[in-house]
């Protein structure tokens, strides 16, 4: 698992509830693995065991957070 530095995961923790904090450095962790910045890719390859449908949705849902500024 990726580690980010302290200051990094200070603020993220006081930010994202635990599961959204969860999601993140799994989401950091595929980017950096399967090089793909598709949410189809990391759908594919996430961990969890749902269906690729609710993954990808999971995935929309977490980069549309108000407070999430993907750009």
């Amino acid at each position: 698992m990726i580690i980010l530095p302290e200051f990094y995961e200070t603020n993220l923790k006081r930010e994202l509830g635990r599961a959204e904090y969860l999601l993140l450095k799994i989401l950091i962790n595929l980017l950096q693995s399967i090089k793909s910045v598709s949410i189809e890719a990391l759908a594919t390859a996430l961990p969890i065991p749902i269906f690729f449908e609710s993954r990808r949705k999971k995935i929309q849902r977490f980069l549309s957070l108000n407070y999430i500024n993907v750009v």
